[in-house]
């Protein structure tokens, strides 16, 4: 019988190398000391391993100031990144997003930089940078430079046309503020997007249909086509359906969010929150405000009707300052759940000690709410936590390194 701990470090090199996520990387090193010593001591196997993408989605943790931050430069310029694996947190060196605005999707943030009006991407593992085109290129949007360190934090939402930013096909699409529009990674300008009524709750790229689907405040789903498009017009949206909300006894929307839900259909989710008054016993625990409940509601793309669901199945549901997505349960996540992070910060931007404290985990079956942390401390300064979804493709992140 062989002494796991006896094999030979070409071996031992040669299994860590062909480990596809950070998980099984670090179950390798718990092995024994020989197999962490040779994993921890070999120049690309320690890059490899920093590299790997986790197997499930990330929490990436706002920013936090101490003096052992201050003392440790290579501290202070790190993420700590919740794993739903284990329940570990990983830290990450990413100067490149300290105290930056940052929205997330497919594994990639993106972030506005001090600079006037830019924009770029960043992925969070490799440090892959991507610059995008300056945001003053919008049309019809102008703001001078006082003006840009407060507007750049109106960044809401971002998502893809694909997960691979290699793809003559990828486009980058945001909610800014109340302007929506997109860009390719060889534009020079962004394209503003036209056509809809009320203010933006969220927007989805469904990837079998190839079309952007937007939701507005007054209930309504509009979709484009913004890779099949005649440049010399002005892109306008194309209005679908609106929320029959009394049918279900939802007289109005407070927040809600949209995903691509199957080959077929969408699926709208409204987030309700309590809010606390200063006075409050729950305003000095939960701050201002907390969530209360969601609802989920089913949109056919084939035959336009809406149906209210119960439950997500196998599946669990992301939300907050990232892409909405849905990913089956496995692991270290609950099915039937919703993972939602704070992306109502209006509220808590004057507040002494920050805010984006509203965390935690939505049980569909019985409506129940749980921390995601022991303490909840590590999430209020600085910006809100958001979730950075799992690449299905390690090429991926290769492809542009």
């Amino acid at each position: 019988m062989p002494i796991w701990s006896n094999l030979l470090p070409e071996i031992l090199n040669e299994v860590a190398g062909k480990l596809n996520f950070y998980e099984d990387f670090t179950n390798f090193l718990c092995v024994c000391r020989s197999w962490r010593s040779s994993a921890t001591t070999t120049a690309h196997l320690i890059r490899h391993q920093h590299l790997l993408p986790s197997r499930f989605p990330m929490l990436m943790l706002t920013e936090t100031e101490t003096e052992e931050d201050n003392d440790a430069d290579h501290e202070h310029d790190c993420r700590s990144f919740f794993l739903l694996s284990s329940g570990m947190m990983r830290k990450v060196k990413l100067p490149e997003a300290r105290w930056q605005p940052c929205v997330s999707a497919h594994g990639w943030l993106l972030t506005t930089g001090e600079e006037e009006f830019s924009a770029k991407l960043i992925h969070p593992l490799s440090r892959t940078q991507i610059d995008l085109p300056q945001l003053y290129t919008f049309n019809e949007l102008y703001f001078d430079q006082y003006e840009w360190v407060h507007y750049r934090h109106f960044m809401r939402r971002v998502v893809f046309t694909s997960s691979n930013p290699s793809l003559s096909t990828f486009r980058v699409i945001i909610i800014w503020g109340e302007t929506l529009g997109f860009c390719g990674l060889r534009d020079t300008c962004w394209t503003r997007i036209h056509g809809w009524e009320g203010n933006l709750f969220d927007i989805t790229y469904h990837n079998i249909r190839k079309r952007l689907y937007v939701m507005s405040t007054t209930g309504t789903i509009y979709e484009c086509d913004i890779l099949n498009r005649n440049v010399s017009r002005a892109l306008t949206l194309r209005r679908l359906s609106t929320f029959p909300g009394e049918e279900f006894g939802c007289l109005y929307l407070p927040s809600a969010y949209l995903l691509e839900w199957g080959h077929d259909s969408l699926l709208m989710i409204t987030r309700e929150r309590r809010h606390y008054k200063k006075d409050d016993e729950e305003y000095i625990r939960c701050g201002p405000y907390s969530t209360k409940c969601f609802q989920c509601f089913e949109f056919s793309l084939d035959d336009g009707k809406w149906s209210k669901i119960t439950s997500l199945g196998e599946r669990a549901v992301f939300l907050g300052f990232n892409s909405s997505f849905a990913a089956n349960a496995s692991r270290g996540m609950k099915p039937d759940c919703i993972y939602f992070t704070d992306d109502y910060y209006e509220p808590y931007l004057d507040l002494p000690n920050g805010g984006g404290g509203d965390v935690g985990v939505y049980n569909m079956f019985d409506g129940s709410i749980e921390a995601m942390f022991d303490s909840q401390e590590s999430v209020f300064r600085g910006n809100p936590p958001l979730w950075v979804q799992t690449s299905n493709d390690q090429g991926n992140l290769l492809a542009c390194l």
